[in-house]
């Protein structure tokens, strides 16, 4: 079931990065992140009668905050570099990175895992450098490659952070993801003089976007409390796979030989982790 979920969020972070690669090419960075994590936290209502607070520890409360904090690092990073057209070069590192990092922390606090799972593992880490890999792109700057990799630091701590926290915490600990994330990207926003909330289509697409995001944070966070760390980081991080279908069927992009071959290779991972 955690693998469901996770996959679930990868098809989510791959949706909602689709549309924050479009908005962010209009729209503040800054903007664009803090009012879709504000229309994106009313999803959190109806989880949160589930699981009543009398369950919730501090630890968990503080994880939260913790994935909170990386998170919102790692989302504005990444926008940053969507917004520049390279979603080519950052989302195959970025999300290398990301499954990379839990996987190496599992494994070194004590996890296991089987051979079938870390030969799938390393598939998938493979399939993800494939299916967003772009050879078109002949020119790389040291900044694009070094941001990528950041976002994919921040991403990683998120999925370390979130998987800390107990299944009987139930959402809880992303109320106070958003209760550090929110009032920062607010402050740093108003700083910047793009505090103002989007209006008309741009509004719709941010709430959208917000939608995606935060329920992709739901499933992901479902997903690392009841599961291995290591493979439902890794299964969320295929989200390039997403984004390059989207760009085949929305935008009517004609995919490379090996964006194919990376597709192929992330559907035999997921099988090889589901097992």
């Amino acid at each position: 079931m955690s693998q469901v979920l996770a996959l679930a969020s990868a098809l989510l972070f791959g949706l909602g990065d689709f549309a924050g690669g479009y908005i962010t090419r209009r729209v503040s960075v800054w903007r664009v992140t803090l009012w879709s994590q504000v229309i994106g936290s009313a999803l959190l209502v109806p989880g949160l009668l589930i699981v009543g607070w009398e369950r919730v520890t501090p630890a968990d409360l503080a994880w939260g905050v913790a994935a909170g904090l990386s998170g919102l690092i790692g989302l504005v990073v990444f926008y940053s570099t969507l917004a520049k057209g390279s979603i080519s070069i950052v989302a195959p590192i970025t999300g290398a990175t990301g499954a990379a990092i839990p996987v190496l922390f599992d494994l070194g606090t004590g996890g296991s895992l089987t051979s079938l799972q870390i030969a799938g593992i390393v598939l998938a880490l493979f399939a993800i450098v494939l299916v967003g890999a772009d050879r078109s792109s002949s020119s790389v700057s040291a900044q694009q490659i070094w941001w990528a990799v950041g976002a994919g630091v921040a991403f990683a701590l998120f999925f370390i952070t979130l998987g800390q926290t107990s299944e009987e915490s139930g959402l809880w600990p992303l109320v106070t993801a958003r209760g550090a994330s929110i009032p920062l990207a607010f402050a740093i926003a108003l700083a910047s003089g793009v505090a103002a909330p989007p209006r008309g289509r741009d509004l719709r697409i941010i709430g959208g976007l917000g939608s995606l995001d935060m329920a992709a944070n739901i499933t992901i966070a479902w997903s690392l409390q009841r599961g291995s760390l290591a493979v439902n980081s890794v299964l969320s991080s295929l989200y390039p796979a997403v984004t390059a279908l989207l760009a085949v069927f929305v935008l009517h992009e004609r995919p490379r030989p090996w964006q194919w071959t990376g597709i192929g290779a992330a559907t035999l991972a997921v099988i090889m982790l589901a097992l």
